[in-house]
Protein backbone atom coordinates (compact mmCIF):
# COMPACT_ATOMS: atom_id res chain seq x y z
CA UNK A 1 0.00 0.00 0.00
CA UNK A 2 1.60 3.30 -1.20
CA UNK A 3 1.39 6.66 0.62
CA UNK A 4 -1.99 7.75 -1.24
CA UNK A 5 -3.72 4.53 -0.04
CA UNK A 6 -2.32 5.62 2.72
CA UNK A 7 -3.73 8.80 3.34
CA UNK A 8 -7.28 7.49 1.69
CA UNK A 9 -7.62 4.97 5.12
CA UNK A 10 -10.52 6.19 7.26
CA UNK A 11 -9.68 8.80 10.04
CA UNK A 12 -11.79 6.91 12.21
CA UNK A 13 -9.69 3.26 11.48
CA UNK A 14 -8.27 1.81 14.49
CA UNK A 15 -4.63 1.91 14.79
CA UNK A 16 -3.17 -0.78 13.14
CA UNK A 17 -1.44 -3.34 15.09
CA UNK A 18 0.20 -6.85 14.08
CA UNK A 19 -0.17 -10.02 15.95
CA UNK A 20 2.24 -13.41 16.38
CA UNK A 21 0.57 -16.02 17.77
CA UNK A 22 -0.18 -19.90 17.44
CA UNK A 23 2.46 -22.33 18.45
CA UNK A 24 4.59 -20.36 20.22
CA UNK A 25 6.28 -19.82 23.38
CA UNK A 26 5.66 -15.51 23.67
CA UNK A 27 2.72 -14.44 21.67
CA UNK A 28 2.92 -10.66 20.74
CA UNK A 29 0.95 -7.61 19.52
CA UNK A 30 2.84 -4.69 17.97
CA UNK A 31 1.84 -1.56 16.89
CA UNK A 32 3.12 0.29 14.20
CA UNK A 33 5.30 2.29 15.79
CA UNK A 34 6.84 -0.65 17.20
CA UNK A 35 7.34 -2.16 14.32
CA UNK A 36 8.63 0.54 13.07
CA UNK A 37 10.97 0.84 16.03
CA UNK A 38 12.79 -2.68 15.46
CA UNK A 39 15.99 -3.28 13.58
CA UNK A 40 15.14 -2.41 9.91
CA UNK A 41 16.08 -4.29 6.55
CA UNK A 42 15.92 -2.27 3.12
CA UNK A 43 14.90 -3.94 0.12
CA UNK A 44 13.71 -3.33 -3.43
CA UNK A 45 10.54 -3.93 -5.10
CA UNK A 46 8.45 -3.18 -8.19
CA UNK A 47 4.67 -2.90 -8.04
CA UNK A 48 2.66 -4.09 -10.66
CA UNK A 49 -1.17 -2.42 -11.10
CA UNK A 50 -3.73 -2.70 -13.61
CA UNK A 51 -3.82 1.09 -13.59
CA UNK A 52 -0.56 2.21 -14.51
CA UNK A 53 2.98 1.05 -15.16
CA UNK A 54 4.79 -0.74 -12.83
CA UNK A 55 7.06 0.93 -10.46
CA UNK A 56 10.55 0.22 -8.38
CA UNK A 57 10.57 1.29 -4.55
CA UNK A 58 12.74 1.16 -1.92
CA UNK A 59 10.87 -0.11 1.16
CA UNK A 60 12.19 -0.58 4.52
CA UNK A 61 10.36 -3.59 7.22
CA UNK A 62 10.99 -6.30 9.23
CA UNK A 63 11.68 -9.91 8.31
CA UNK A 64 8.77 -11.97 8.79
CA UNK A 65 11.36 -14.81 10.38
CA UNK A 66 12.61 -12.35 12.99
CA UNK A 67 9.19 -11.69 13.78
CA UNK A 68 8.33 -15.80 14.13
CA UNK A 69 11.97 -15.86 15.61
CA UNK A 70 10.91 -13.64 18.34
CA UNK A 71 8.05 -15.19 19.50
CA UNK A 72 9.84 -18.52 19.81
CA UNK A 73 7.75 -21.34 18.29
CA UNK A 74 7.27 -24.67 20.34
CA UNK A 75 9.66 -27.40 18.75
CA UNK A 76 9.49 -30.97 18.97
CA UNK A 77 12.68 -32.28 20.02
CA UNK A 78 13.48 -33.76 16.65
CA UNK A 79 16.29 -32.52 13.98
CA UNK A 80 16.00 -29.31 12.06
CA UNK A 81 12.57 -29.02 14.00
CA UNK A 82 12.65 -25.56 12.74
CA UNK A 83 11.61 -26.82 9.25
CA UNK A 84 8.58 -28.34 10.38
CA UNK A 85 6.81 -24.76 10.77
CA UNK A 86 4.65 -22.99 8.70
CA UNK A 87 3.72 -19.21 9.14
CA UNK A 88 0.46 -18.03 7.91
CA UNK A 89 0.80 -14.27 7.66
CA UNK A 90 -2.94 -12.44 6.82
CA UNK A 91 -4.77 -8.79 6.06
CA UNK A 92 -7.61 -7.20 7.63
CA UNK A 93 -9.64 -7.97 4.59
CA UNK A 94 -8.94 -11.87 4.57
CA UNK A 95 -6.44 -12.74 2.32
CA UNK A 96 -3.36 -15.04 3.46
CA UNK A 97 -0.44 -16.26 2.53
CA UNK A 98 1.51 -19.12 3.83
CA UNK A 99 5.37 -19.90 4.14
CA UNK A 100 7.51 -22.84 4.94
CA UNK A 101 10.30 -21.25 7.70
CA UNK A 102 12.70 -23.00 5.82
CA UNK A 103 12.58 -21.15 2.94
CA UNK A 104 12.57 -17.51 4.84
CA UNK A 105 15.59 -18.79 7.09
CA UNK A 106 18.99 -17.82 5.55
CA UNK A 107 20.64 -20.97 6.10
CA UNK A 108 17.79 -23.39 4.68
CA UNK A 109 15.80 -21.01 1.33
CA UNK A 110 17.51 -17.83 1.85
CA UNK A 111 14.23 -16.31 0.23
CA UNK A 112 13.19 -13.75 2.45
CA UNK A 113 9.91 -11.94 3.55
CA UNK A 114 9.17 -8.77 4.91
CA UNK A 115 6.54 -6.45 6.65
CA UNK A 116 7.40 -3.02 4.90
CA UNK A 117 6.62 -0.11 7.26
CA UNK A 118 7.93 2.61 4.80
CA UNK A 119 8.02 3.04 1.07
CA UNK A 120 10.54 5.53 -0.10
CA UNK A 121 10.97 7.32 2.68
CA UNK A 122 7.01 7.88 3.61
CA UNK A 123 5.70 5.88 6.39
CA UNK A 124 2.92 3.48 5.44
CA UNK A 125 -0.46 3.54 7.37
CA UNK A 126 -0.22 -0.63 7.84
CA UNK A 127 2.36 -3.35 7.47
CA UNK A 128 2.77 -4.86 3.78
CA UNK A 129 3.88 -8.14 3.19
CA UNK A 130 6.19 -8.15 0.37
CA UNK A 131 8.80 -10.99 -1.04
CA UNK A 132 11.20 -9.14 -2.85
CA UNK A 133 13.01 -12.19 -4.21
CA UNK A 134 9.37 -13.21 -6.07
CA UNK A 135 8.91 -13.64 -9.74
CA UNK A 136 5.54 -11.99 -9.61
CA UNK A 137 4.17 -9.84 -6.69
CA UNK A 138 1.21 -12.20 -5.84
CA UNK A 139 2.33 -12.87 -2.45
CA UNK A 140 2.01 -9.21 -1.67
CA UNK A 141 -0.65 -8.24 0.89
CA UNK A 142 -1.88 -4.99 2.24
CA UNK A 143 -2.95 -4.09 5.75
CA UNK A 144 -1.11 -7.10 7.78
CA UNK A 145 -2.93 -7.60 11.06
CA UNK A 146 -1.58 -11.35 11.98
CA UNK A 147 1.06 -13.74 11.44
CA UNK A 148 -0.31 -17.27 12.89
CA UNK A 149 2.68 -19.65 13.86
CA UNK A 150 2.11 -23.28 13.09
CA UNK A 151 4.49 -26.87 13.44
CA UNK A 152 3.58 -29.84 11.60
CA UNK A 153 4.18 -33.24 12.91
CA UNK A 154 2.67 -35.89 10.98
CA UNK A 155 3.96 -39.55 11.90
CA UNK A 156 5.42 -41.54 8.73
CA UNK A 157 2.93 -44.15 7.40
CA UNK A 158 4.03 -47.63 5.37
CA UNK A 159 3.43 -47.27 2.22
CA UNK A 160 1.52 -50.35 0.73
CA UNK A 161 3.95 -51.54 -1.64
CA UNK A 162 7.58 -50.18 -1.73
CA UNK A 163 8.00 -46.44 -3.88
CA UNK A 164 4.44 -45.36 -3.24
CA UNK A 165 3.68 -42.32 -1.77
CA UNK A 166 0.58 -41.32 0.33
CA UNK A 167 -0.92 -37.92 0.05
CA UNK A 168 -3.26 -36.47 2.62
CA UNK A 169 -5.53 -33.44 2.48
CA UNK A 170 -7.85 -33.74 5.25
CA UNK A 171 -10.17 -36.29 5.34
CA UNK A 172 -8.95 -37.14 1.52
CA UNK A 173 -6.07 -39.37 1.29
CA UNK A 174 -4.70 -40.83 -1.94
CA UNK A 175 -2.24 -43.32 -2.97
CA UNK A 176 0.25 -43.35 -5.92
CA UNK A 177 2.22 -46.20 -6.85
CA UNK A 178 5.86 -46.19 -7.94
CA UNK A 179 4.35 -46.88 -11.40
CA UNK A 180 2.09 -44.00 -11.19
CA UNK A 181 4.55 -42.10 -10.23
CA UNK A 182 6.94 -43.17 -12.76
CA UNK A 183 4.56 -42.16 -15.62
CA UNK A 184 4.15 -38.74 -14.59
CA UNK A 185 5.93 -36.08 -16.57
CA UNK A 186 9.72 -35.94 -15.54
CA UNK A 187 12.20 -33.20 -15.66
CA UNK A 188 15.85 -33.44 -14.39
CA UNK A 189 17.62 -30.87 -11.84
CA UNK A 190 21.11 -30.61 -11.03
CA UNK A 191 21.10 -29.55 -7.35
CA UNK A 192 23.71 -27.98 -5.45
CA UNK A 193 23.99 -27.99 -1.69
CA UNK A 194 25.55 -27.99 1.63
CA UNK A 195 25.38 -30.68 3.77
CA UNK A 196 27.28 -30.15 7.12
CA UNK A 197 30.73 -28.83 5.85
CA UNK A 198 30.53 -30.52 2.28
CA UNK A 199 29.06 -29.40 -0.89
CA UNK A 200 26.80 -32.19 -2.43
CA UNK A 201 26.09 -32.32 -6.23
CA UNK A 202 23.31 -34.50 -7.88
CA UNK A 203 21.56 -34.84 -10.99
CA UNK A 204 17.40 -35.68 -10.06
CA UNK A 205 14.92 -36.83 -12.07
CA UNK A 206 11.10 -37.03 -11.23
CA UNK A 207 7.92 -35.49 -11.30
CA UNK A 208 6.93 -31.38 -10.26
CA UNK A 209 5.44 -31.87 -6.64
CA UNK A 210 2.70 -29.42 -8.20
CA UNK A 211 2.26 -32.68 -10.65
CA UNK A 212 2.01 -35.38 -7.79
CA UNK A 213 -0.48 -32.61 -6.22
CA UNK A 214 -2.71 -32.01 -9.01
CA UNK A 215 -2.95 -36.28 -9.94
CA UNK A 216 -4.14 -36.43 -6.35
CA UNK A 217 -6.66 -33.84 -7.32
CA UNK A 218 -5.42 -31.65 -4.53
CA UNK A 219 -6.03 -27.93 -5.93
CA UNK A 220 -3.38 -25.69 -3.59
CA UNK A 221 -3.69 -22.06 -3.34
CA UNK A 222 -1.00 -19.47 -1.99
CA UNK A 223 -2.41 -20.40 1.55
CA UNK A 224 -1.19 -24.38 1.44
CA UNK A 225 1.39 -26.15 2.64
CA UNK A 226 2.87 -29.35 2.33
CA UNK A 227 4.76 -31.58 4.89
CA UNK A 228 7.30 -34.50 3.13
CA UNK A 229 7.33 -37.24 6.15
CA UNK A 230 10.03 -39.63 5.39
CA UNK A 231 9.95 -43.29 6.23
CA UNK A 232 12.53 -42.09 9.42
CA UNK A 233 9.89 -39.95 10.79
CA UNK A 234 12.03 -36.88 9.50
CA UNK A 235 9.50 -33.78 7.98
CA UNK A 236 10.11 -30.95 6.22
CA UNK A 237 7.69 -28.25 5.03
CA UNK A 238 7.21 -26.54 1.24
CA UNK A 239 5.08 -24.40 0.31
CA UNK A 240 3.68 -24.90 -3.56
CA UNK A 241 3.99 -21.30 -3.99
CA UNK A 242 7.92 -21.72 -4.00
CA UNK A 243 7.86 -22.92 -6.80
CA UNK A 244 5.38 -20.83 -8.74
CA UNK A 245 6.36 -17.57 -8.00
CA UNK A 246 9.70 -17.76 -5.78
CA UNK A 247 11.16 -19.20 -8.70
CA UNK A 248 12.14 -22.76 -6.31
CA UNK A 249 11.80 -25.91 -8.28
CA UNK A 250 9.86 -28.45 -5.91
CA UNK A 251 11.11 -31.98 -7.26
CA UNK A 252 9.78 -35.65 -6.49
CA UNK A 253 12.89 -36.98 -7.50
CA UNK A 254 12.95 -40.68 -8.37
CA UNK A 255 16.49 -40.95 -9.59
CA UNK A 256 19.44 -39.44 -8.43
CA UNK A 257 22.62 -39.56 -10.35
CA UNK A 258 21.35 -41.90 -12.74
CA UNK A 259 19.87 -44.73 -10.49
CA UNK A 260 16.71 -45.28 -9.30
CA UNK A 261 15.36 -44.61 -5.63
CA UNK A 262 13.83 -47.15 -3.48
CA UNK A 263 11.73 -44.11 -2.32
CA UNK A 264 10.87 -40.84 -3.16
CA UNK A 265 13.06 -37.62 -2.66
CA UNK A 266 11.91 -34.33 -2.03
CA UNK A 267 14.21 -32.21 -3.86
CA UNK A 268 13.94 -28.02 -3.17
CA UNK A 269 16.41 -26.92 -5.99
CA UNK A 270 18.04 -23.42 -4.47
CA UNK A 271 18.44 -24.03 -0.75
CA UNK A 272 21.42 -23.52 0.44
CA UNK A 273 21.71 -26.37 3.17
CA UNK A 274 19.90 -29.94 2.03
CA UNK A 275 17.69 -30.19 5.63
CA UNK A 276 14.49 -29.81 3.17
CA UNK A 277 16.12 -32.89 0.65
CA UNK A 278 13.45 -35.43 2.84
CA UNK A 279 14.73 -38.71 1.76
CA UNK A 280 12.67 -41.81 2.15
CA UNK A 281 9.51 -39.55 1.43
CA UNK A 282 6.44 -42.09 2.48
CA UNK A 283 3.95 -39.23 3.31
CA UNK A 284 2.63 -35.93 1.55
CA UNK A 285 0.69 -34.14 4.14
CA UNK A 286 -1.48 -31.31 2.96
CA UNK A 287 -2.44 -27.98 4.65
CA UNK A 288 -4.74 -25.07 3.99
CA UNK A 289 -5.43 -22.06 5.71
CA UNK A 290 -8.33 -21.74 7.68
CA UNK A 291 -8.57 -18.34 6.68
CA UNK A 292 -11.87 -18.06 4.68
CA UNK A 293 -10.42 -15.71 1.96
CA UNK A 294 -8.49 -18.12 -0.07
CA UNK A 295 -6.27 -16.28 -2.27
CA UNK A 296 -5.19 -17.16 -6.02
CA UNK A 297 -5.53 -20.98 -6.27
CA UNK A 298 -3.87 -22.57 -9.12
CA UNK A 299 -4.52 -26.37 -10.81
CA UNK A 300 -1.32 -25.95 -12.92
Amino acid sequence: MGPAAAAARSWHAPAPSLTVTGAVATATTYSLSQLQALPQTTFTVTRTSRWSASRTDTDQGVPVETLVNAAQPTLPAAKNALLRVTVEVSSEWGRSVTFALGELDSGFGNHPADLAVQENGHRLAAPELVVPGDTVPVRTLDDVDRIAVAVQNPSPTTPPTPGALTIEDGPHTAVLSAAELGGLPAQTLNVTFQAGTATQQHVETGPTLQAVLRVAHIRAGLDTWVAAVGSDGYVATVTPAEAWVGGRPLLISLSEDGTALTQPRLVTDGDVKGGRYVSGVVDLVVGQSQNPGRAWQTDR
